[in-house]
């Protein structure tokens, strides 16, 4: 695998972390919430699922950071 691909890996990994959380905040801030109307058990569940999109953005972002600093230390070497 190289860098290019992790790259790009990272940030679809990024983008779908972000699309899950948005989705997820939808459910809770949707009228059924608002309206006593949606069961604890559901909210809890978007809850959960916020916060799996929250750790696989950070998650994400970490290996596009690793993958900068193995660009970088290649780019060291060679000069």
């Amino acid at each position: 695998m190289n860098i290019g691909s992790i790259s790009q890996s990272a940030l679809l990994g990024i983008n779908n972390g972000l699309k899950q959380a948005n989705e997820a905040s939808q459910q809770i801030a949707s009228s059924d919430q608002l309206n006593g109307e949606k069961s604890d058990r559901d909210t809890v569940k978007d809850l959960m699922e916020l916060k799996q999109a929250e750790n696989q953005v950070k998650a994400s972002a970490r290996v596009a950071q690793t993958a900068g600093d193995v660009i970088g230390s290649i780019i060291n070497i060679r000069a």
